[in-house]
């Protein structure tokens, strides 16, 4: 699915971080894919459910608090993310520079554990 992001947003606290991309959508006209790591009760989680949350605002999965990040990758102007039950392609080619560079500072945040795989092209 490749989706062109128009803008993002990030949070980085005690409790959440946060990466959300703003997706133009001919329906809805924006939709949100969000990728999210809670800290402060993953210690009492099942093993399976700890990590990064994929959502496409819109999709529906079997088991959504196991749709976890296993990839990222940035090449070009796409960025790639691979999860446990869906795969999406991000056109990047609106965003600033710096919003990429945030994206990547929280994705190493989001990854202190080595849960999924991060590339840069």
């Amino acid at each position: 699915m490749n989706l062109l992001a128009e803008f993002i947003g990030c949070e980085c606290d005690e409790k959440d971080i946060i990466v959300s991309f703003a997706i133009r959508d001919n329906v809805l006209l924006v939709r949100s894919l969000i990728l999210s790591r809670t800290l402060f009760h993953e210690e009492y989680l099942d093993e399976e459910c700890r990590g990064v949350k994929v959502s496409y605002e819109g999709d529906l999965y079997e088991d959504e608090m196991q749709n976890t990040l296993e990839s990222v990758e940035f090449k070009e102007e796409k960025i790639y993310i691979n999860a446990k039950y869906s795969k999406y392609v991000v056109d990047s080619s609106k965003l600033e520079d710096s919003d990429i560079v945030e994206v990547k500072k929280l994705l190493k945040k989001q990854n202190y554990d080595n849960r999924f795989k991060i590339k840069n092209a």
